[in-house]
């Protein structure tokens, strides 16, 4: 393996990060459960899982994903299978010994038996008459002994652009308009990041904002001003960029300059770190951050031209929130 293009990656621990903020670990328990039913070999068990995880992605984005066997996109077992675990998700949420959801569930199945396929109707009946079943899809922390316990390990060494296709996908997934990893490649350019710290700065751009899928798009994209109990929400977002990007393996540098998003340098950031916590990619970020949200076109306000908003990072750099240097580079740079 080549460190300075490469690192290990496992596809699965990856996707099992981003189901925090995609909700989708019980579509993927029921999938594997109904996969292993119909015997799928370990490889398209694992296409399964992941196919499941990120269940909520446009097929094309899945293409993506280096580890994916395609042809299975277009098996029809296997989409079905997808389909209905879905299904039953968007429909009951499984709570902790909820005996009547478990018996509504089994009568929404049958009361839609009709949709799907009488092999993979008998197969989940087959499966639900095990009382464990229910009790792991009621609990996220067992569903995940069981994709661990029930799958190879699939890692190998990917090149960093890889890695980067992919962290893209879920960048779009939370804004689809943003132009950051635009101005992001600009900026590396411009310093001229040797090959590894340009991807693993690009990676962490790209998932600084996958908090934000923690939370309410009525929020979001809100067009009347927010509640004090709404802004609060927002400010949340770094935090479970951090949970989700610290539970991804061989990513703690990502992690680190991922989750700065809202930092300052006066220390009135969400983590409250300062100046001397705050490397120049740190500070990069949190600048690109900044630009690229007062460039975009918002549901409360029309985008800002490249004047103003550097006229505004300007008084932020004046009252000590940002680096002053940096906004004079972007000046001339970002047009």
């Amino acid at each position: 393996m080549d460190k300075k293009r490469q690192m290990v990656f496992n596809l699965n621990n990856f996707l099992l990060a981003f189901s925090e903020v995609l909700n989708s670990k019980k579509v993927a328990y029921i999938a594997l459960n109904l996969g292993i039913k119909f015997g799928f070999d370990n490889k398209k068990l694992a296409d399964l899982c992941s196919c499941a995880l990120i269940f909520c992605l446009e097929k094309n984005s899945l293409k993506e994903f280096d580890f994916l066997d395609s042809s299975h996109l277009e098996d029809k077992t296997f989409q079905e299978i997808i389909n209905f675990s879905t299904l039953i998700c968007e429909n009951f949420n499984f709570s902790k010994n909820s005996i009547n959801q478990r018996v509504d569930t089994l009568e929404f199945v049958k009361n839609n038996q009709k949709n799907f396929s009488k092999e993979l109707i008998e197969n989940f009946f087959e499966i639900s008459k095990n009382l464990t079943f229910w009790l792991d899809l009621e609990n996220e922390s067992e569903i995940v002994i069981f994709i661990y316990s029930n799958l190879e390990d699939f890692t190998k060494a990917l090149d960093f652009e890889n890695i980067f296709k992919m962290t893209k996908v879920f960048h779009k997934l939370q804004n689809p308009k943003s132009n950051i990893l635009d101005s992001a490649l600009k900026v590396t350019d411009f310093f001229e990041f040797e090959h590894k710290d340009k991807q693993i700065f690009l990676i962490a751009v790209s998932l600084q904002n996958i908090g934000k899928l923690y939370i309410s798009k009525d929020i979001l994209e809100k067009k009347e001003p927010l509640t004090l109990e709404e802004k609060e929400i927002i400010k949340s977002y770094p935090y479970y960029t951090k949970k989700v990007i610290n539970s991804i393996m061989g990513f703690s540098d990502i992690s680190s300059l991922g989750f700065k998003a809202q930092e300052r340098l006066d220390g009135s950031g969400i983590f409250n770190l300062s100046s001397k916590d705050l490397s120049f990619k740190d500070r990069l970020i949190i600048c690109l951050i900044i630009y690229s949200a007062l460039r975009e076109k918002k549901a409360y306000r029309e985008a800002f031209s490249h004047k103003k908003a550097i006229e505004i990072m300007q008084d932020m750099a004046n009252n000590n929130k940002i680096d002053e240097s940096i906004v004079d580079i972007f000046d001339k740079i970002l047009t």
